[in-house]
Order: C-alpha cells, then sequence, then structure tokens
C-alpha cells in the first residue's frame, strides 16, 4: 500500500535541511510538489487504478530529490557541469535504505527507480515495458508540464544566473531542429537562448492526450514565449501551437 500522505511529510522533512535562503531551493521544492499533482491528475484522466495513480503521484515526490544535493555541492540544476541529477536521486534513495521511508512496499521500488532514471533522459529507455513504461511516461509528462510552468513566471535570475536573455541568439541549429518538431540535443545549446527555446521543444516528447490539454489550457507555449518576443521565437510559437492543437485532435 502507498501512503502518499506520509510520503510528502517524509519529504518535508528531508528538504528542510537545506538552506530555503538559497531561491532555487525553494523553486525546486514547490517543483516537485507540482509535479506530484500533475502526475496524479494525468493518471487519473488516463482513467487508471488507484494504485496505478497512487505510484504516479509518488514518483512525482520523489523524481527530484536529487536536486537538492546538487545544488548543495555543485551550485547549479546543470546537469552537464555536474552531475546527473536523476543517478544522484537514485543514489539518494538507496543509502541506508531510505525509499522505506516514503513506501515499504519492495514491489514498487524497480518501477520508482527505473522511472526516477529516465525522467530526464533526451530519450526513454526502449527496453522499457508495462507498468514500468507506463510511469516513466507519467513523470517524463508531468515534469515537462512543469518545466514549462516555471519557465512562465520564475526571473531569468533565478534560472540562468542572468537579469535578461533575449539579448542573445538563438543559434540556427536549434531554430531549424525546433521548426522540424525534434527535441534539441544538449551539445547543440550554446546559448541561454537556445536553452530556453529548447525547453518548448520538450513539448514535442510529451505522451498523453491528457497533458496536451494541460498545455493548452494553461497556455504555457505563448506565455514563454511572450517573455522573450523575437522574430524567432514567433516562428516557434506557430509551429509549437499547430502541433499542440493536432495532438489534442487526434
Amino acid at each position: 500500500m502507498i501512503d502518499n500522505l506520509k510520503a510528502r511529510q517524509v519529504l518535508k522533512k528531508y528538504i528542510e535541511k537545506y538552506d530555503f535562503s538559497n531561491p532555487r531551493i525553494k523553486l525546486k521544492a514547490a517543483h516537485i510538489y507540482r509535479v506530484a499533482d500533475v502526475s496524479k491528475q494525468i493518471a487519473t484522466e488516463l482513467k487508471l487504478t488507484k494504485e496505478q495513480i497512487d505510484l504516479a503521484e509518488l514518483i512525482g515526490l520523489l523524481h527530484d530529490i536529487g536536486r537538492f544535493e546538487q545544488l548543495r555541492i555543485y551550485d547549479t540544476f546543470s546537469d552537464r557541469e555536474s552531475i546527473n541529477h536523476a543517478e544522484m536521486g537514485v543514489k539518494v534513495l538507496k543509502e541506508n535504505n531510505f525509499i522505506k521511508e516514503f513506501c515499504n512496499d519492495e514491489k514498487y521500488y524497480d518501477i520508482i527507480f527505473t522511472s526516477i532514471l529516465n525522467h530526464n533522459k533526451y530519450k526513454i529507455d526502449e527496453t522499457l515495458k508495462g507498468e514500468t513504461l507506463l510511469q516513466s511516461k507519467i513523470i517524463r509528462d508531468a515534469d515537462k508540464i512543469d518545466i514549462l510552468n516555471l519557465l512562465v513566471f520564475e526571473s531569468f535570475e533565478t534560472l540562468f544566473k542572468k537579469k535578461e536573455i533575449i539579448n542573445e541568439p538563438i543559434t540556427e541549429k536549434v531554430l531549424s531542429t525546433m521548426l522540424e518538431g525534434k527535441q534539441i540535443e544538449r551539445k547543440y545549446q550554446k546559448t541561454s537562448m537556445d536553452d530556453w527555446a529548447s525547453n518548448l521543444g520538450y513539448i514535442y516528447d510529451i505522451n498523453f492526450k491528457p497533458s496536451f490539454k494541460i498545455l493548452k489550457e494553461k497556455g504555457y507555449a505563448d506565455k514563454i514565449i511572450d517573455r522573450t518576443p523575437t522574430p524567432e521565437m514567433e516562428e516557434i510559437r506557430k509551429y509549437i501551437n499547430k502541433y499542440i492543437d493536432e495532438k489534442i485532435a487526434d
């Protein structure tokens, strides 16, 4: 049995160890709870069982637990500049069997760990099957949805350690890939605006119709583009909105 009320209490106690004067700690803590809520919403709208819905929520709560050690040690959210935060999260949960504090039923552990390890990959592991594949897709959708939500309201200072990014270019490779309906590989992201636009590319890796409906209802793509109104972003706006509408209509 999964008790997510208890899991939330354990997570809150764990997070409170970290320095909340750092706005990025606050950002990540809030992100985790929102992702858990979105995971639950997606699973519910997919008409899954209560057990599956509870598991999706729990994975949402745990998916970014490695971010806090990443930020404490390296002072960055950039996996390129530090460590893979998903791998760090699984390490945290396995140390001293910490996962048992969140869930004492071992039958879920492999699904939880695998879903966490896959939530931030460029592409999901093609060997995944069954419940593990389903839960990995749910957490990937929920995480991407809230990353887009964060980009609507968080300051560039918090996200990029810069007051403004619009004066930087979107490189040709990033723009052309976005307009082909493909995600951007990290190796092609050269500027802050590349990173900014590439986040919109997460939409191309969304799995479920309920997820696209959330994106449409919240208007995240338009709100993000409105923050950096360049000709290149306007091109991306047209393509992205058409893509979302087509996925909802399917």
